[in-house]
């Protein structure tokens, strides 16, 4: 199944995006900040990311900078 991690620090957000990819047969996985989703990476097969850029901390651009450093 194609897994998609969503990088939200919005809970609503999060869940309406939840609940549309599994609608669609996909399976997402749900992060609400951008350093539980370097977490999420190192344990899961992930093939597309829906990044958020304006969260706390871990915002979306340094996210992606962070992994096309590593």
């Amino acid at each position: 199944m194609f897994q998609i991690l969503v990088v939200e620090d919005d809970k609503n957000t999060r869940k309406l995006m939840e609940a549309v990819l599994l609608s669609n047969g996909y399976q997402p996985i749900l992060a609400e900040d951008g350093a539980r989703a370097l977490k999420l990476l190192e344990q899961s097969k992930v093939d597309l990311m829906i990044v958020d850029v304006m969260m706390p901390g871990l915002d979306g651009f340094e996210l992606t900078r962070t992994l096309r450093e590593s």
